[in-house]
């Protein structure tokens, strides 16, 4: 893990631009790094479009997928860890 925990904020970065193309959105960074996000993908950058911490994202998406907590906390931490990975949000 990259030292997240619920506590740390998730914000998008700078400059990131996004397209729609059927039921895939691809987000694009400055550099070209991109991602292709499924439905999940989507809701949790529509809940980024103002800054929140991996814990408020975790309890969102409990209350909208039947999903166990700590799966859900596992995924939601991967998924985050790509998009840091791609420069496409930032922790603080």
């Amino acid at each position: 893990m990259s030292g997240m925990d619920r506590g740390s904020t998730i914000a998008r970065s700078d400059g990131v631009v996004e397209a729609q193309f059927d039921d895939v959105r691809v987000v694009l960074n400055e550099d070209l790094a991109y991602l292709g996000l499924n439905a999940v993908g989507q809701r949790i950058w529509d809940l980024l479009a103002a800054p929140q911490t991996l814990g408020s994202l975790v309890e969102v998406l409990l209350e909208e997928y039947d999903v166990a907590e700590a799966d859900c906390a596992t995924d939601v931490t991967r998924y985050v860890e790509a998009l840091v990975d791609h420069k496409l949000v930032r922790l603080s």
